[in-house]
């Protein structure tokens, strides 16, 4: 993610329909793909990276120089379709930007709808329950304070945008077509739940954009469920498994880093990391830990927003254990006194 890789590339699918992967550096130095799907009659992009000006600046060029590399040439104001594939801002975010450009219209799952739709609510009510999830954590009021306003920052540049159709699973995506009817992408949707409540891996023929789901190199980031319902670790270890069984496509193709050769097996490799960090996990729990002791003995002394994505690592796989009755809260005496003590996890 920290690192780009070559942009444009270009993937046929076995139905001969064309799929252009772009890179965008999302934020400083953070880099996400968005895809742009070429069928002959439809262009459709499919994520559209985020607020910031250098992932628009990098979405402008990287279309331009589809003219250049592939003799295609294609604009925003010629798409037909936006989908998104997950509610996070570096794949999002750019929306603002890309609605000045296209009246196409935008689907994303409908348990990621309010995030894009009702943007302003969402950012209070994931604030609010971030900051309860840092008072238990067993962090200072002042570092609890700098890491929600890291939190905040972002979020500011962003505003809420109609969302014109819905992706569900085993159902066919239906765009509108301005006059009262739609068209058919003949696109699979897979809801895959965990990293975010409407993930959704896109299968094309015999490709599949597994977005933040399954990643070639990381495993995605993962956030306790007592911040956002649907997220959490045991919706995405679930997803995972469902990911694998299903019948492989040639390349899977993620949101961020290179394309993976098999995306089945990537997935259960992933599920692999998360069994063995909740191993370490309940061995560290031997004695009462915060989920602050927990994040340090995973990931070392973390700087900056690091810290925040460490947190919510560790809390997502603390809360795995802790409603799978593995792990029990020590001091329940505290508890009961202060509904906002810190909380402690002890092994059972």
């Amino acid at each position: 993610m920290k690192t780009p890789i070559d942009s444009p590339r270009r993937f046929l699918t076995s139905d001969g329909r064309t799929i252009y992967a772009l890179c965008l550096e999302a934020f400083p130095r953070f880099y996400a793909n968005v895809y742009l799907l070429d069928d002959g009659a439809r262009r459709v992009l499919i994520d559209c990276g985020s607020v910031w000006e250098s992932s628009n600046r990098n979405l402008v060029a990287g279309l331009a120089s589809l003219e250049t590399e592939y003799g295609v040439r294609i604009g925003l104001a010629d798409l037909d379709a936006i989908l998104i594939t997950h509610g996070h801002m570096d794949h999002f975010g750019g929306l603002q930007f890309v609605r000045q450009h296209t009246a196409a219209p935008v689907g994303v799952h409908v348990l990621d709808r309010p995030i894009l739709a009702h943007y302003e609510e969402r950012v209070v009510v994931a604030s609010q329950q971030l900051r309860v999830f840092l008072r238990r954590c067993g962090l200072s009021p002042q570092s609890q304070d700098g890491l929600m306003r890291m939190y905040s920052a972002p979020k500011s540049l962003y505003h809420s945008i109609e969302v014109e159709f819905l992706l569900a699973e085993g159902e066919p995506v239906l765009v509108p077509d301005g006059r009262g009817g739609a068209f058919d992408l003949g696109i699979e949707v897979i809801h895959v739940p965990g990293h975010c409540p409407g993930q959704v891996c896109l299968r094309i023929d015999d490709v599949m954009l597994t977005a933040d789901h399954v990643l070639a190199r990381t495993t995605p980031h993962q956030a306790p469920e007592s911040i956002t319902l649907n997220t959490g670790l045991g919706h995405y270890l679930d997803s995972l498994v469902k990911i694998a069984a299903l019948p492989a496509p040639r390349v899977a193709l993620g949101g961020h880093e290179q394309e993976i050769a098999d995306g089945p097996g990537r997935a259960r490799e992933i599920v692999g990391v998360h069994h063995e960090r909740l191993a370490k996990i309940f061995d560290f729990c031997v004695e009462p830990r915060t989920t602050t002791e927990i994040s340090r003995s995973l990931f070392g002394d973390l700087k900056g927003y690091n810290v925040l994505l460490g947190l919510e690592e560790a809390g997502a796989h603390v809360e795995y254990l802790h409603q799978r009755g593995k792990l029990v809260a020590a001091n329940l005496e505290d508890l009961e006194r202060d509904d906002s003590a810190v909380v402690r996890y002890r092994a059972r």
